[in-house]
């Protein structure tokens, strides 16, 4: 079963079964974090929702 696609929400990541004509996301949410622990470290995130198409 397919999601809405959330607005203003972009993906570029082809493998991910939520992306949708290599474009949008099409998850019912989204929860995005940081890949590091360190607070000066604030611009590397990863997308946890990601779920590798089979």
């Amino acid at each position: 079963m397919e999601n809405e696609k959330i607005r203003g929400i972009s993906c570029d990541v082809s493998n991910c079964v939520y992306n949708r004509d290599s474009c949008e996301c099409t998850a019912g949410k989204i929860k995005v974090c940081s890949t590091c622990c360190d607070p000066e470290c604030c611009d590397e995130t990863q997308c946890r929702t990601f779920k590798a198409k089979c």
